[in-house]
């Protein structure tokens, strides 16, 4: 299993020049109920099957150019399961590739 952390320093080690590591990273966990998230994040039908109660990790990065990155995992709080990443790059949804 790859921790959300590892897949967040990867993808930026892909995408930039600029060294990112754990120490320069923010990240925290949180829980939020269904009517909580935010739901332009999903398609109609990813939010129709979300679980009841999420646990959300997200991990922001401040480039020196000012941009902000951030990757939001959402899991079930129930199982752990994986239900979606989503990028953001100044507070704009992004695929993993930008």
């Amino acid at each position: 299993m790859t921790y959300s952390y590892e897949r967040f320093l990867n993808e930026r080690a892909l995408r930039t020049s600029e060294k990112v590591t754990l120490n320069n990273i923010g990240y925290e966990t949180i829980e939020l109920r269904k009517e909580e998230m935010d739901e332009r994040f999903f398609t109609e039908q990813e939010f129709k099957a979300l679980p009841k109660v999420c646990m959300v990790t997200a991990i922001s990065y401040l480039m020196k150019s000012n941009e902000v990155y951030l990757m939001m995992d959402v899991y079930d709080e129930n199982n752990q399961h994986h239900v979606k990443t989503v990028w953001l790059k100044n507070g704009e949804i992004q695929s993993a590739k930008d």
